[in-house]
């Protein structure tokens, strides 16, 4: 199934470009009602220029942050307070001890804070800009109480107080959205890993498939081959001395060239899923025996110990693992003889196989050698090999792995 991915850098480069125009609307609005505050009072000389150094100050300190303490929630929280009291500095200096446009200037603050910061931190921010606002309140009612003003003051402070909880709510549920949006695009990181896992696993599945049946077919071939090639080199020396046994040998070369075929037949039902025949300790036996008749080696197995049940795939890894020591036997050491013990103990088994061939101390590992080696290791065992005085296969299954 196809997973719709949102693109987040989109959405990102969305988000910035919004809150780029916000800010340029902030500043448009802010000088709005500066403009408004100013030709309201009639600010002129010195009081203008105090109002308009103030107010290029708050815009500047505005524009810092957006720039500057993007990244820096401490400070970016913090100069919101310096906003407050910028705007409380217009309204001292101001001839009005009410002013409202200025005092709308209180609202922008606290819609920015919980715009731009989190929750907890807009609360905080916009009931400063609140209790701030209502101070000139305060003194107007302690200088000059009026009923009209009382009730205008109450009428702020609910009035601010009911945009708090708004906003607060509004905050509320665009956290949750982030937080569900973070959480989906962890899914989808998770997803698209598991994916490659998966994907992964696939292809070393599938190597180590080609790999298995290269080795059953290189095994299965080469020990017939190798054995059906004698008999018919014996069965050539043989035609004019003893045709009867040469006509033996044909025969059996027949029989050899039919086990190589159900060998290969072997491989492809595994390679089609089906069940392939569990080799069975008999079919070492035969195995050796038929070997031996074939080639004309000397081959001696010998079985020790004991334990619970075999594993059916250790064993099948055992018989190919003689299966290919044989073949090298003949084909490269022309061993007369090959010795095989091996020991059974609990659910490990210990192998070692020996022939009288000639030996070679330089010898490379080859993709029969490469094969039984990777069947040991499969097999949770290890395995040496060794050429002086004839060639030695070492090693151990010990069962714990699946071939």
């Amino acid at each position: 199934m196809e997973v719709q991915v949102p693109n987040l850098e989109k959405r990102t480069g969305q988000m910035k470009d919004k809150k780029m125009a916000l800010h340029l609307g902030k500043i448009g609005v802010l000088s709005l009602l500066f403009y408004g505050a100013v030709y309201f009072e009639n600010a002129q000389q010195e009081r203008l220029v105090v109002l308009l150094f103030v107010f290029v100050a708050y815009l500047a300190l505005g524009i810092g942050r957006h720039f500057l303490l993007r990244n820096k929630d401490s400070w970016y929280a913090l100069s919101f307070f310096l906003d407050i009291g910028l705007v409380y500095t217009l309204e001292v200096h101001s001839r009005l001890l009410i002013n409202y446009f200025f005092h709308f200037f209180y609202l922008i603050i606290l819609l920015e804070a919980f715009l731009t910061l989190k929750r907890n931190r807009g609360l905080l921010i916009g009931a400063v800009a609140v209790l701030v606002s209502l101070i000139k309140y305060g003194f107007l009612i302690y200088y000059k109480f009026s009923l009209a003003t009382v009730s205008q003051m109450v009428f702020f402070l609910f009035a601010n107080v009911l945009i708090l909880v708004m906003i607060s709510f509004a905050q509320y549920h665009r956290e949750e959205r982030e937080k569900k949006d973070m959480l989906y695009q962890e899914l989808l990181d998770t997803h698209k890993q598991l994916k490659k896992y998966v994907d992964e696993v696939s292809r070393l599945t599938l190597v180590e498939e080609r790999n298995r049946i290269a080795r059953d077919l290189h095994d299965t071939l080469g020990h017939h081959m190798t054995a059906l090639i004698m008999q018919m080199e014996m069965a050539g020396h043989m035609l004019e001395t003893d045709p009867g046994r040469a006509g033996q040998l044909l025969e059996q070369g027949k029989k050899t060239a039919r086990e190589s075929l159900a060998g290969i037949r072997e491989v492809v039902e595994t390679l089609r899923g089906d069940p392939a025949p569990v080799r069975a300790i008999s079919s070492l036996q035969d195995l050796v025996g038929e070997f031996s008749r074939k080639t004309g080696v000397q081959v001696q197995l010998s079985l020790s110990g004991s334990g619970p049940d075999r594993d059916p795939a250790a064993e099948k890894a055992l018989f190919r693992i003689l299966q290919e020591a044989l073949t090298n036997a003949v084909r490269h050491g022309q061993a007369s003889r090959v010795d095989i013990d091996l020991s059974y103990a609990g659910g490990r088994v210990d192998f070692l196989i020996r022939d009288n061939g000639g030996g070679n101390a330089d010898f490379q590992e080859g993709y029969g050698l490469q094969g039984i080696r990777e069947r040991v290791e499969a097999g949770g065992g290890r395995v040496e090999f060794t050429s002086r005085d004839g060639f030695t296969v070492k090693g151990f299954l010990s069962g714990e792995e699946d071939q």
